[in-house]
């Protein structure tokens, strides 16, 4: 028997192998992406695994000073309810903004002229009224600041001394400390007790 015409226009290997050359591009593209979903959450349980390896070590180090600055972390940034993560979050961000603000003021005082800058002429004689101690440590300021190197600490980089003097004063890790003392929500209501730290560092404490 005479084989059939084929349609014009079909390609045999165009619709077969591309159809399953489309399929396999499908298939691995959902492995690679449920590979990276499970990499993701190997990450994600190893991070919090560490936050609480941390919390527990922080207690155990000196469980009175934990508690009280717990205590006056609830009650300076708590609601009725508790320590929620916003009021965490605001304590980060105050904490930061003052030494920001200390440190670029610093600089601000040194701003004879009014220019936004301070270049070593302005330094040298704001160095003049102060103590041996306080002009080397301003010149150790200076020097920081200036990261291009050219003698003068322009409004960019004392935004970037402002940050630096932030994070300095409370650092990601810190941060990454307060965040996990959620954990010790005993009750799962997203909010952080006295009662609840204190049982936690009474556990902690009858575990060593």
């Amino acid at each position: 028997m005479p084989r059939a015409e084929e349609p014009e226009g079909i390609n045999r290997s165009s619709t077969f192998f591309g159809a399953g050359s489309g399929a396999t591009d499908a298939k691995g593209s959902m492995m690679r992406r449920r590979a990276v979903i499970m990499v993701a959450g190997l990450l994600l349980a190893g991070a919090a695994r560490a936050e609480e390896d941390a919390l527990a070590e922080e207690m155990a180090r000196n469980p009175a000073r934990f508690e009280a600055r717990a205590i006056d972390l609830i009650a300076g940034f708590g609601g009725p309810g508790g320590l929620r993560l916003e009021g965490i979050e605001a304590h980060v961000a105050l904490e930061r903004a003052g030494a920001r603000a200390s440190a670029m003021r610093r600089f601000l005082a040194m701003d004879l002229d009014a220019d936004g800058s301070v270049d070593r002429n302005e330094l040298a004689t704001v160095q003049h009224a102060a103590s041996a101690q306080g002009r080397g440590r301003m010149e150790r300021q200076f020097a920081a600041a200036d990261a291009d190197g050219d003698a003068v600490v322009d409004a960019g980089e004392m935004a970037a001394a402002g940050a630096a003097a932030g994070l300095a004063a409370l650092g990601e890790e810190e941060a990454g400390l307060l965040r996990a003392m959620l954990r010790l929500d005993a009750n799962g209501d997203g909010a952080l007790s006295v009662a609840e730290v204190s049982a936690a560092v009474a556990r902690a404490s009858d575990a060593t």
